[in-house]
């Protein structure tokens, strides 16, 4: 075997081991604190809200969560929040989360108005909103992300937790 095609094998198995160490560090890892969670929204907007008014409402009734829809609901407003901060810098966002029989509805929604990615572009580069889309299907939900007509972006994911089965 040449020295090329040895060199060649060693890229392609660092490349391997480099996309499963960034699968895996979508999951949480209770080393690093605690697990994502819509329990924890709070501290999230609020670590947002600093230079960036944030509101968020909540509909429906509260129920605990099947772990993985917990989680990826928390990563989807994560993302979105840091799409608005990165794309709309001091446009007012909202978030809403619903809760009914079915399950829970996330919108996030930010009012900027220059063009990009997430305040009135087309859709960018970047992994965040195809890795939030993969998340909400994987488990079943639905995911959209689009600017609005007269400005901003909307994220919008329906994910599936009937009552019956929610943990």
């Amino acid at each position: 075997m040449g020295r090329f095609a040895r060199w060649r094998r060693t890229v392609r198995a660092q490349g391997h081991r480099l996309r499963r160490a960034l699968r895996g560090a979508e999951e949480p890892d209770a080393s690093t604190g605690p697990a994502p969670s819509l329990n924890r929204l709070d501290a999230l907007v609020e670590g947002f809200a600093a230079g960036q008014p944030v509101h968020w409402t909540l509909a429906g009734q509260p129920r605990p969560l099947p772990g993985e829809v917990d989680v990826a609901a928390y990563r989807i407003i994560e993302e979105s929040l840091t799409n608005a901060r990165r794309h709309a810098p001091g446009a007012p966002v909202s978030v809403r989360l619903r809760y009914d029989a079915r399950g829970i509805t996330i919108e996030v929604r930010d009012d900027g108005t220059r063009p990009g990615p997430v305040s009135g572009g087309t859709a960018g580069t970047g992994r965040g909103l195809p890795g939030v889309r993969r998340r909400a299907e994987r488990i079943g939900g639905t995911f959209s992300a689009g600017p609005r007509p007269g400005g901003g972006f909307t994220v919008r994911a329906v994910l599936p937790a009937p009552e019956e089965v929610a943990e």
